[in-house]
């Protein structure tokens, strides 16, 4: 080997062994937070250390040194971080003819995979015959319709979800007897996941009907009643906003949007003794577009003091704790909110109910890592990528990194992560699907799980999903290729 090939590896090795130190040094930072886990955890929770140690900094240059040296560039090693470093570290050390360092990993580079398969077969059951499982939404009209249940099982169902924010107990309950006696009928048991419906901001009542918006209207948002009116030659729209956090937080300059961001407006001016906010339509879908009754809104750049947790999502978690498997919180901002549901539940029942975090919104994908610490305290456990809210929250130009960041960081937690909103939603509806939603219902084999939704044609795309799936699945690695410095969304 030449000096200069000698002097590049050794600095290789160097920065291998900080990298190993790095490491080594977060996960003792978590040494209290790992503590407070079930055991059989606790190598997840150092393996996220690990990886949020190997993601501090910008490693694409190493990595693209690593590979010219005929070594592993570390991409795609989000399950294994210490197993893989320690690997390279004695390659390395053989190549410069120096003893290598004594190992540091806990575990071996096939475990951190059978770790991720193991928590998802917890959560979500056996999968028949995949390894993403098929997650398919109940619609209100299929309860007490054995038959409906049993042709969505003979598909492919995997995991049957109920929306808590429509229909009420008798309808989910009248679903779930049918389900089961559908899926015994064949010898299978199809676990339930009931979705919180969470603390969802949405529009009043338009009392004069839809209000037509274009680019530069000025509307006057308010909490005094659910009524929302038309304009006036004297006074701009008034739109009622629940809940009353909105117009108590809501800053100048802050985003808010509309109808799943139809119309998106910005924040001009408050007046807290009044109770009012005025904000601009900045653009419509259209170029016009109707603000009708109950229309969901996101405010993106605004924390609100909001529980995640509603008088509504207790109700329910009466319901869910006798007839339930999983639990899905909706609108998770940080971990304690994982922690109230965990109180809640605890206080209803000591059955086992698996919990899932979903992720729609910026203040919860900053607060991620510490997310899945919270749920590996009380497993089962799992994240849901819910791309709806959170494309709206984020801005769709910011999504597919969106995803492939959540899919990492959970990669490397073992925590298995359902894929979710509109996948083959035009198959759904129309019976035909688009190309663009047949590449992202492929692209989704690399979560756990994949979530469908309503329509008429939901069974015709239940075995669509079984068969992509079935083609697919050798190429379900998730992970990104470059280890670039990971900086959580909203943050610079």
């Amino acid at each position: 080997m030449g000096v200069n090939a000698t002097t590049e590896v050794q600095q290789l090795l160097a920065s291998v062994r900080a990298l190993r130190g790095e490491a080594v040094a977060r996960e003792h930072a978590f040494s209290q937070a790992m503590d407070a886990l079930p055991v059989a955890w606790r190598r997840s929770a150092a393996n996220l250390a690990h990886y949020l140690a190997l993601r501090a900094t910008d490693h694409s240059q190493l990595q693209g040194e690593l590979v010219r040296n005929g070594l592993s560039s570390l991409s795609r090693r989000e399950a294994h971080v210490m197993p893989t470093l320690d690997a390279v570290e004695r390659a390395l050390s053989a190549m410069c003819g120096v003893a290598a360092e004594p190992a540091r990993a806990s575990m071996t580079i096939d475990d951190g995979a059978q770790l991720l398969a193991r928590h998802a077969t917890e959560l979500l059951e056996t999968p028949m015959p995949h390894m993403t499982r098929i997650v398919v939404t109940i619609p209100p009209w299929a309860a007490g319709d054995v038959a409906f249940m049993g042709s969505l099982v003979d598909a492919g169902m995997d995991v049957a979800r109920i929306n808590a924010s429509h229909g009420d107990a008798r309808q989910w309950l009248a679903s779930i007897e049918s389900l089961r006696t559908a899926a015994a009928a064949r010898g299978r048991r199809v676990p339930v996941c009931v979705d919180l419906a969470g603390p969802k901001v949405r529009t009043g009542v338009c009392a004069d009907g839809p209000i037509p918006l274009v680019a530069g209207d000025v509307l006057t948002l308010h909490a005094d009643d659910n009524t929302s009116v038309l304009a006036t030659k004297l006074a701009t729209a008034r739109v009622a906003v629940r809940p009353r956090e909105v117009v108590e937080h809501v800053k100048p300059g802050d985003r808010v949007m509309f109808d799943d961001g139809n119309i998106r407006a910005r924040c001009t001016a408050v007046d807290r003794a009044r109770g009012e906010v005025t904000v601009e339509v900045e653009a419509v879908r259209a170029g016009a577009w109707p603000l009708k009754d109950r229309k969901g809104v996101n405010v993106p750049d605004t924390d609100m003091p909001i529980a995640a947790l509603t008088d509504e999502d207790l109700v329910t978690l009466d319901f869910i704790a006798e007839h339930v498997d999983i639990v899905a919180m909706s609108f998770v901002r940080s971990a304690r909110d994982i922690a109230d549901l965990q109180r809640a539940l605890a206080a209803r029942t000591q059955r086992t109910i698996g919990v899932v975090a979903k992720v729609e919104t910026p203040q919860a994908c900053r607060a991620l890592p510490d997310i899945l610490l919270e749920l590996m305290k009380c497993p089962p456990c799992g994240v849901m990528l819910a791309r709806g809210d959170l494309g709206v929250e984020i801005g769709f130009e910011h999504l597919p990194e969106a995803q492939d960041e959540i899919l990492a960081l959970c990669e490397a937690a073992h925590v298995p992560v359902i894929w979710a909103t509109q996948v083959l939603e035009s198959m759904t509806e129309h019976g035909f699907p688009t190309r663009g939603e047949v590449t992202d219902a492929a692209d989704a084999a690399r979560a756990d799980a994949i979530m469908l939704g309503i329509g008429p044609f939901m069974v015709d795309t239940v075995r669509f999903v079984e068969d992509l799936l079935a083609r697919t699945q050798v190429r379900r690695a998730r992970s990104r290729a470059l280890l670039g410095k990971w900086t959580p969304l909203g943050e610079a």
